[in-house]
């Protein structure tokens, strides 16, 4: 019985993901099906005559129309993630969320998400020089996102709604099957893994990785995925303030991932170690 149940759960690590990945090719689907019902329906004769190759070159690379595939996407997975997240854990509101949600936590969660950026982005200055070829498509996935960036959707989706989904996805779903059939340790390890795989480039994948080790270990030492919630957030909104130039030259870089570690360590610290721990690594 006990080995039937290792096996549902081990199983059950990767059903979450794949039907992440089955939901948007989903939407990616549905999105091109109504672009080309709409340009067949159109009274203008060179969109109704746009074959499949300029819908997808043209119409469905719009800033517009890739923050709603976003924006819906993200929205779906917080709807069916969240359900089964809530199923499974029945997480209490009142000693869960308001037990960590307090205005000291709250600070050094948000000043570990701009450190966090901050190290992030000195890091990548500095390998950059290395690994050109590797950031060729990590630049134009970030080329992609900054131009769609500029509608207020995909702020949302991308500030707002990808946190949420992916914390449900990540920490929540698959961190919960992953810790009941193995070491704690070894789950936080396999669904950073994971979450660094679902970028999908070797560059983005990477800090992926290891910030999805930060927010493993903040989710098992609080028993709260509100907590990584705020400090994913706060990454991805960290990218509006990270000024494009501090990192021209390589003492500054190195200098700014010195301190945002030192700012990030005492924060974490604070966090994971000064709080009621809930759960030993």
């Amino acid at each position: 019985m006990e080995s039937n149940n290792r096996i549902k759960n081990i199983i059950s690590i990767f059903v979450p993901l794949i039907i992440a990945m089955l939901l948007q090719a989903l939407v990616v689907f549905v999105d091109i099906v109504a672009i080309f019902i709409n340009n067949m329906l159109s009274d203008e004769k060179t969109a109704a005559s746009k074959s499949i190759e300029t819908i997808m070159s043209q119409d469905y690379t719009q800033p517009m129309n890739q923050a709603a595939i976003s924006a819906i996407q993200f929205l779906l997975y917080i709807l069916i993630f969240g359900i089964w997240y809530y199923k499974i854990e029945k997480p209490s509101f009142k000693e869960g969320f308001f037990g960590i949600i307090k205005p000291p936590i709250i600070i050094f969660l948000i000043i570990s998400g701009i450190a966090s950026q901050f190290l992030v982005d000195g890091v990548l200055a500095l390998v950059r020089p290395v690994f050109r070829s590797a950031f060729k498509n990590y630049d134009e996935l970030l080329s992609v996102v900054t131009g769609a960036s500029r509608s207020w959707l995909m702020l949302l989706a991308v500030f707002l709604f990808a946190p949420i989904a992916e914390e449900m996805l990540f920490r929540g779903l698959i961190l919960t099957y992953a810790k009941r059939c193995m070491p704690v340790s070894l789950a936080i390890a396999l669904q950073a893994l994971l979450f660094g795989v679902y970028h999908g480039n070797i560059i983005q994948g990477t800090y992926a990785f290891l910030l999805g080790l930060l927010l493993g270990m903040l989710v098992t030492k609080t028993d709260n995925i509100v907590a990584a919630i705020i400090l994913h957030t706060a990454i991805n909104l960290s990218i509006l303030i990270v000024p494009s130039g501090l990192f021209g030259k390589t003492t500054a870089a190195i200098l700014t991932i010195v301190i945002s570690a030192v700012i990030l360590t005492i924060c974490i610290y604070f966090i994971l170690f000064k709080n009621n721990k809930k759960q030993e690594i």
